[in-house]
C-alpha cells in the first residue's frame, strides 16, 4: 500500500514536473528584448514590426534584407514609442475605447467598408486584429502625449505670420487644395519598356474598373503599391503647389469627384481621386450679431434648479424686464455678461451645436425658448444677420496652420531626443 501510494506521488510529481517544463517552454518563446521604464518591448514586437516592414516593401514591388543592422532600427524605434507611452501614462492620459472604434471606422470609411469588413480585410493580410486594433490605440495616444507636450506650445504671433505670408512659401499656403487618393502601379529601378508597358495596361485597367463602380479604397487595397495602399490610398489635404508639377499640372483645373490618370512618374503609374477642393474661390458666410444669458448647473445649483432660474428669467424678459440688465445679474458667462450678453458678431462654426441650432433658425428680434447645450441653459436673441466674406481669414489660418507645423516637426525632434535621454532603458540578451 505504501509502495502503491509512493508510485502514484511520483507519477503525479513527473507529470506536474513536464506540464512546468511545458509551461517555461510556452513562456520562453515569447522573451523581453528591453525593458523601458515599467514597460517592456518583447520579441513578438520586433517579429511584427519586421514583418511589416517587409510586406509594405513587397508591396511596393522591392525586397528589404532583415539583417541585425535593420533588427536594431526596429528595436530602437519601438524603445522611443515605449518611452512615449511611459510618459502618457505617467500624466494620465489614456484613449478609450470609443475614441479607438471612431478611428476605426474611419480607416473602415477610407478602405470604403465597414468595421466587420475591416476585421476581415486585416485578417486577409495576415494579422491579427486585436493586435492591430491595440496598435491604433498606441498610435493613439503617442499622437496625443505629442500634441499635449509640444504642439500646444507653440505661439505664431501676427507679426510672425505677415512675415510668413510675404514670402513665396506663404504664397502656397493661400494656394488651392485637394483631397486626394491615389492608386500606384509601381515601377521597378530602371525598368525595361515591357516593363512600362505592363505596368500602363494594369493601370489602365485599373481605371476602366474604377469608372464602372469599382470602389477605390479596396481597389487601391488591392492593388496599389504606395505606402498608403492600407488607408485606401488616402492621401489627405495636399497644397497644388507643394506637389510634383507632374500632378500639378494635371490637377490644376481638376473638379471634385473626378478621377485623373494614369499619370507616368519615375515611380510609376498613377491613378488620382480629387475627392474635394478648397480654396479656390471665396468664403462667404453668415453672421449673426446675438446675445445670450447662460445658467450653468453645478454643485450648488442642481440641473433643476439652473432649468427653473432661466424658465423664471424667460418669464421676466417675456413681462416687459430689460434683457441686458438680467445678463449682468444672471449670466454665468462672465465675457458677455459684463456687456449685457452681447457676444457680438458670430458664425456658426464658432459656437456649440445645441447653441447654433437655435440661433441659425431664430426669427430677429425673437426670444428663444430655454435652449440646452452642454454648458447649460441659454435665452438667445438675435438683432441681425449679415453675410461675411472670410477668404482672408481662411486663408491666414492655413498659414498659420502651416507654420505650426513647421514648428512642431522641430520641437518633436528635441522633444523625442529628451524622452529617449529620461528613459530607464535595459537591454536584455
Amino acid at each position: 500500500m505504501n509502495f502503491l501510494n509512493l508510485r502514484i506521488k511520483f507519477v503525479f510529481s513527473a507529470f506536474i514536473f513536464s506540464s512546468l517544463l511545458a509551461t517555461v517552454e510556452a513562456q520562453i518563446i515569447d522573451k523581453i528584448i528591453a525593458v523601458v521604464d515599467s514597460g517592456v518591448i518583447l520579441s513578438s514586437d520586433v517579429k511584427t514590426r519586421l514583418n511589416d516592414l517587409t510586406m509594405q516593401a513587397e508591396s511596393r514591388g522591392n525586397e528589404i534584407e532583415v539583417n541585425d543592422e535593420l533588427r536594431q532600427q526596429v528595436v530602437e524605434r519601438l524603445i522611443l514609442e515605449q518611452a512615449q507611452l511611459e510618459v502618457a501614462k505617467r500624466g494620465g492620459l489614456q484613449i478609450d475605447d470609443a475614441r479607438v472604434n471612431e478611428t476605426l471606422q474611419q480607416i473602415a470609411k477610407n478602405r470604403e467598408t465597414d468595421l466587420p469588413g475591416l476585421k476581415n480585410l486585416i485578417e486577409s493580410e495576415g494579422k491579427n486584429f486585436t493586435i492591430f486594433r491595440e496598435q491604433i490605440r498606441r498610435e493613439l495616444i503617442i499622437s496625443a502625449i505629442r500634441d499635449r507636450e509640444v504642439r500646444s506650445q507653440i505661439r505664431i504671433s501676427d507679426a510672425e505670420l505677415e512675415r510668413f505670408m510675404d514670402t513665396p512659401a506663404g504664397q502656397i499656403s493661400t494656394a488651392p487644395e485637394l483631397l486626394l487618393s491615389q492608386i500606384v502601379v509601381g515601377l521597378p529601378n530602371r525598368p525595361s519598356p515591357e516593363a512600362v508597358q505592363q505596368a500602363e495596361k494594369k493601370a489602365i485597367q485599373i481605371r476602366s474598373a474604377l469608372l464602372q463602380g469599382a470602389p477605390f479604397g479596396q481597389m487601391a487595397a488591392r492593388y496599389s503599391d504606395a505606402p498608403e495602399a492600407g488607408q485606401g490610398g488616402d492621401l489627405g489635404w495636399r497644397n497644388i503647389l507643394e506637389l510634383n508639377p507632374v500632378f500639378a499640372d494635371a490637377l490644376n483645373e481638376a473638379k471634385k469627384n473626378t478621377l485623373i490618370g494614369p499619370i507616368q512618374s519615375p515611380g510609376g503609374f498613377h491613378l488620382i481621386a480629387v475627392r474635394d477642393r478648397r480654396g479656390d474661390q471665396s468664403v462667404v458666410v453668415t453672421e449673426y450679431k446675438t446675445r445670450h444669458i447662460l445658467i450653468k448647473p453645478d454643485a450648488v445649483l442642481s440641473l433643476e434648479k439652473a432649468k427653473e432660474l432661466a424658465q423664471n428669467i424667460r418669464r421676466e424678459i417675456t413681462s416687459g424686464a430689460d434683457f441686458a440688465d438680467l445678463a449682468r445679474r444672471f449670466s454665468e458667462d462672465p465675457l458677455s455678461a459684463a456687456k449685457g450678453g452681447d457676444l457680438g458678431w458670430v458664425r456658426a462654426d464658432q459656437l456649440v451645436p445645441g447653441f447654433v441650432n437655435v440661433m441659425t433658425r431664430l426669427p430677429l428680434n425673437t426670444l428663444s425658448e430655454l435652449t440646452r447645450s452642454r454648458f447649460g441653459f441659454h435665452l438667445i436673441e438675435v438683432s441681425e444677420t449679415r453675410e461675411s466674406d472670410i477668404s482672408e481669414e481662411q486663408m491666414k489660418n492655413r498659414a498659420r496652420r502651416i507654420l505650426t507645423e513647421r514648428k512642431f516637426l522641430q520641437e518633436l525632434d528635441s522633444w523625442l531626443r529628451q524622452v529617449r535621454a529620461d528613459a530607464f532603458v535595459e537591454l536584455k540578451s
